[in-house]
């Protein structure tokens, strides 16, 4: 699946959660998450993750992959396959595929995520622990998510 995202560091999440909120967009989520990056030593652009989130008691893992043909500061176009839902106990058997095929860990993420979403845009605004940063994205349809970029870049 052909993936067009756009995002950008702030200071404050919550200017964007009021956006959200103020514009119609429906929250569909919000999760703890641990993210574990892997790279690929001969395609940095060739990445594995390991995405842990946490709702309430409630534990689920994934395992995923994108391949990046534009990644710039602001604009990030990716193939993205679909999640696996994995287990505990399977981490040590994917970590030695994924050893096996040259990726090696480039990041260990954990953030809170808000998830909004209207028509084509889906905002995921994330209040990263480590590293401690700030970050708001837009996913969907070229046009739409570039209209709504547009306009909170003025926030």
């Amino acid at each position: 699946m052909k993936e067009y995202e756009k995002g950008i560091k702030v200071d404050d999440i919550q200017p964007y959660i009021e956006y959200c909120e103020k514009n119609g967009y429906k929250k569909v989520a919000v999760t703890e998450q641990n993210r574990k990056v892997f790279e690929n030593k001969n395609d940095r652009k060739i990445i594995s993750r390991i995405t842990t989130e946490k709702h309430g008691d409630q534990e689920k893992i994934y395992l995923d992959f994108k391949n990046f043909s534009t990644h710039t500061d602001s604009l990030q176009i990716s193939q993205e396959s679909k999640e696996l839902e994995i287990t505990r106990q399977q981490i040590p058997i994917i970590l030695s595929m994924l050893n096996t095929l040259n990726f090696e860990q480039s990041a260990d993420n954990f953030r809170t995520r808000y998830v909004y979403k209207k028509g084509s845009v889906k905002f995921e605004i994330d209040d990263y622990k480590v590293p401690s940063m700030k970050v708001v994205a837009l996913e969907g349809k070229d046009d739409d998510v570039g209209r709504v970029f547009d306009e909170i870049t003025k926030l």
